[in-house]
């Protein structure tokens, strides 16, 4: 089973080597990658960076559901730029979908070794993950 919602209302943002970006609504982004891809120092930096541009140009803060089923390997390199390069001052946080027991030992290694700089939680559907991306973005507006 996909952990993968009906993406037809999304619009496609962009791509990197390894992922697809959409937007699923007015502060949340969807980052697809790719089936079995593996997340290298170079596709983390695309994903941030591009996630960063995104926020940028719209001069608001947002975070990302990010789909761990399809991803087959996450390298040192990767962790190392999560835990580092996303800017708080864009990103409210990460949503890591783990919907089957690969996923989510994926989503638990990578939150376990990386400490990533933006708040990151595991979640078990895509709509648990936009719920809390919700709440994070709600609580930004009151604070």
């Amino acid at each position: 089973m996909s952990s993968i919602p009906d993406m037809s209302g999304w619009d496609h943002l962009g791509t990197s080597d390894n992922a697809e970006f959409y937007l699923v609504e007015p502060q949340i982004l969807a980052v697809v990658p790719n089936e079995n891809s593996v997340d290298d120092e170079t596709t983390a930096r695309q994903s941030v960076e591009f996630q960063h541009e995104y926020w940028r140009g719209r001069n608001e803060r947002g975070g990302s559901v990010i789909f761990m089923d399809r991803v087959r390997d996450s390298r040192a390199g990767a962790r190392r730029i999560y835990g580092t390069l996303p800017d708080p001052a864009l990103i409210t946080g990460f949503a890591l979908v783990g919907g089957t027991v690969f996923g989510r030992a994926v989503a638990s290694v990578f939150i376990g070794l990386s400490r990533p700089s933006a708040p990151t939680k595991m979640v078990g559907d895509f709509a648990s993950g936009v719920a809390w991306l919700r709440s994070l973005n709600r609580s930004e507006l009151r604070g």
